[in-house]
């Protein structure tokens, strides 16, 4: 009976999850789809919104409260159920997506055991996310929804409370291994600790207040994004996504864990069948070379960051 129990609260937990979150991505299937650039109209977007989140934080106070301006900004930056820039990147018809189905993709043999969200709830509301493409990158449209949501709790965590950059870290670590990532999709995904990373430091750009997690120099440095003038929040500078988002985003070359050997197998199955099909490389990493240039960069968080292994189990 107590299993019972803790079978439907799961349930009801993760059917909550796939409403609100975006599920795992498939970079592989249709991976060589022509697709167009979504740079601009993202960017576009993106700024559109700061505007209306700094309307937002000078009509609730007149004081230039950063307490304020962090949530007039999450009104409109953080995810698909609570923020608005996602919900638009995923219905907008100026974003071209691709759009994978989880009865066709990599996680199609998945048993609901094994994982709840692509082996049960996908098959009721395919909750799966999408591919766009940003300048030269293959993204997920999960990536911005960790960017912007997992991304201040890392910066929440490590600028405003002060804590070691570890404990910030180890908010994505729980998740991916957790009841958020491995242990309901099946996937731990290093792409989407890039994402929360960068995250981080982008909101710590929006005033710019910190040096750079990655370092002083101004590649790096992209703020401030606002500054307080006559006790108003304005827009100093333009967000550009194209300054945050490297190939270390990108699930077909920082390539995901997954939870056992066998769900792994079944994924590197699927994987050949695509090769042999297709004639061309789905092996992860897809480019070995772009892997090389973000664990370059990367190099002082690599351990969190970066999976050069390739397709293997968690366990």
């Amino acid at each position: 009976m107590t299993k019972f129990i803790g079978l439907i609260t799961m349930l009801t937990i993760m059917a909550f999850w796939s409403a609100s979150q975006a599920s795992e991505v498939d970079s592989f299937h249709k991976r060589y789809t022509p697709i167009s650039d979504s740079l601009e109209p993202m960017n576009k977007k993106t700024n559109e919104f700061l505007e209306d989140a700094l309307n937002m934080a000078n009509e609730k106070d007149k004081g230039c409260s950063k307490k304020v301006l962090y949530k007039s900004m999450r009104k409109f930056f953080r995810n698909h159920y609570f923020g608005k820039l996602n919900p638009w990147l995923l219905e907008s018809d100026e974003i071209d997506k691709i759009v994978v189905g989880v009865k066709d993709s990599i996680y199609r043999d998945f048993k609901w055991y094994q994982a709840l969200v692509p082996g049960l709830l996908g098959r009721i509301n395919d909750p799966s996310g999408k591919l766009v493409k940003m300048g030269e990158f293959m993204v997920g449209t999960d990536k911005f929804e960790h960017f912007l949501g997992s991304g201040y709790m890392y910066f929440n965590k490590y600028y405003l409370k002060n804590k070691d950059l570890k404990d910030a870290f180890m908010i994505g670590w729980k998740s991916e291994t957790g009841y958020m990532g491995a242990m309901t999709t099946g996937v731990m995904a290093y792409a989407d600790m890039v994402a929360n990373f960068n995250g981080m430091r982008f909101w710590n750009h929006v005033l710019a207040e910190n040096e750079d997690v990655m370092g002083s120099e101004e590649k790096y440095n992209h703020g401030p994004y606002v500054a307080c003038d006559n006790n108003k929040w304005v827009k100093v500078k333009d967000i550009d996504w194209i300054k945050y988002i490297d190939h270390a985003w990108d699930e077909g070359i920082n390539c995901s864990k997954f939870r056992t050997k066998k769900m792994t197998k079944s994924v590197k199955k699927y994987i050949r069948t695509l090769e042999l099909k297709e004639e061309r490389r789905f092996t992860c990493p897809i480019y070995p070379k772009k892997l090389e240039v973000v664990t370059k960069k990367y190099t002082k968080f690599l351990k969190w960051l970066i999976n050069n292994e390739g397709h293997k189990s968690i366990k």
